[in-house]
């Protein structure tokens, strides 16, 4: 059977079912796993199906909303909503500008970060061979999937928030490896003080050890993250190669480029 046909039939079994895991379909079609995904991946592509780990559920139509008065105040869940979108966005921007960074050979790292996961995700669609180290579970399981890519998991205590492992042990198991490039991301960024931030002391600890192992180092900070000046402090801007980033603000441009530190966008 064609991939095509093959698309066809898939796309029929999630409709009328709901949800298909990739092992089912692999056993039904007889083919690898890594060829479902492909499949599920260029369905996702064309709108017709939305993926989920380990499978791939139905789109639902949307609802029709029933006719009410039409009120222009913005609500609180709306405002949220559309910053969220805007973020989501930026983040997004980064990862394609980052993956532009990578090159085929290489020996990386990916840090626990939203933004990560969408570099992720253009890793896994892609074809440039690589070692990929992460201490963030679902990095893990979004590159794994490519067979042109090694992942390897740091281990340590997880943190249930970030579905990320941190702590002595994560630190430990770091010691010996060395990265081409290191792409880290960070809960917010002082240009006053120039200090790159982090939820908490582990975290910062383990983003610190890969600085000390990576030949290039990209900080990864979409425009929202220099409106946040809370956190711990574990590095400085002048630590990175170059910080990558969406924001087109002149003031928050010209005080990166003041600490002598390039500005990819």
């Amino acid at each position: 059977m064609f991939p095509k046909e093959r698309r066809k039939e898939i796309l029929a079994i999630v409709n009328t079912t709901g949800f298909a895991t990739v092992e089912d379909l692999s056993k039904r079609f007889e083919v690898s796993v890594d060829s479902i995904r492909k499949d599920l991946k260029s369905l996702q592509r064309e709108g017709k199906i939305k993926r989920e780990y380990g499978g791939a559920l139905k789109i639902e139509p949307e609802k029709k909303p029933a006719n009410k008065p039409i009120d222009s105040s913005p609500t609180l869940e709306s405002i949220v909503a559309d910053a969220e979108a805007r973020a989501e966005e930026g983040r997004k921007s980064v990862a394609a500008r980052a993956w532009l960074e990578i090159n085929d050979g290489d020996a990386i790292f990916l840090g626990v970060s939203r933004t990560n996961l969408h570099l992720a995700d253009l890793i896994a669609a892609g074809d440039k061979r690589l070692i990929v180290t992460t201490n963030m579970i679902d990095v893990l399981t979004r590159v794994s999937g490519n067979p042109k890519v090694t992942a390897l998991a740091t281990g340590g205590y997880l943190n249930v928030l970030n579905n990320g492992f941190t702590g002595p042990a994560a630190i430990s198991l770091l010691e010996p490896l060395l990265f081409s490039k290191a792409f880290l991301g960070t809960c917010g960024i002082d240009l006053g003080t120039s200090a790159v931030l982090a939820t908490t002391t582990d975290d910062g600890n383990v983003d610190e050890r890969v600085l000390k192992n990576a030949s290039y180092r990209f900080l990864l900070a979409d425009s929202e993250k220099f409106r946040i000046h809370s956190g711990y402090r574990w590095a400085s801007i002048t630590d990175f190669t170059a910080i990558i980033t969406d924001s087109t603000d002149p003031e928050v441009l010209r005080a990166i480029q003041a600490t002598g530190t390039p500005v990819l966008c």
